[in-house]
């Protein structure tokens, strides 16, 4: 939790809110598919919702409505590694103003503080400027180009790899 906002455990009352999210081509402006059939993707969404190696979250303002503002996910990336893969997305009128940070902040707390991970990785499109900078922003290094990985806006373009490391983590929270 920070001052600002909470990350709260989705519970299956809120599978049709990530659902909805999921599917709403104008929250992923940077994603090459965007799930259409949200019959499977609430299938999909209330499997992971019980799962151990899939953690998703509503992102909610600490206001007295506890307003949703978007979504984030960690799950296994590797398992065997100790490596998860992160990923989020706020609604627009809540961009641009810190809260993608901070969401990824305690995520990035409970991965490598309570799950033990060893590295967290993520992903996104190079054209996603304020993705990158979000990454960036938590300590997360580039470590590589995925050439021509996605199919967006009729054009192949590369996709970003960011990851950041357990001691790197310590170092950056003071852990």
């Amino acid at each position: 939790m920070s001052a600002r906002l909470t990350l709260s455990p989705a519970t299956l009352d809120d599978v049709d809110y990530i659902v909805d999210i999921t599917t709403s081509p104008s929250l992923w402006p940077f994603e090459e598919i965007i799930p259409t059939d949200k019959e499977a993707v609430k299938k999909e969404v209330a499997e992971k919702i019980n799962s151990d190696w899939h953690k998703q979250y509503v992102i909610r303002l600490n206001d007295p409505e506890n307003t949703p503002i978007g979504e984030l996910s960690i799950h296994w990336y590797v398992q065997e590694r100790d490596s998860w893969e992160l990923g989020y997305s706020l609604f627009p009128e809540y961009r641009g103003q810190g809260y993608c940070t901070e969401a990824a902040q305690i995520a990035l707390k409970f991965a490598f503080e309570e799950w033990k991970a060893h590295r967290v990785v993520a992903m996104c499109n190079e054209f996603n400027t304020a993705s990158s900078r979000v990454l960036d922003r938590l300590g997360m290094v580039r470590e590589g180009v995925f050439r021509e990985e996605l199919f967006w806006q009729d054009k192949w373009v590369n996709q970003y790899f960011y990851a950041i490391l357990d001691r790197e983590y310590r170092v950056i929270s003071g852990k």
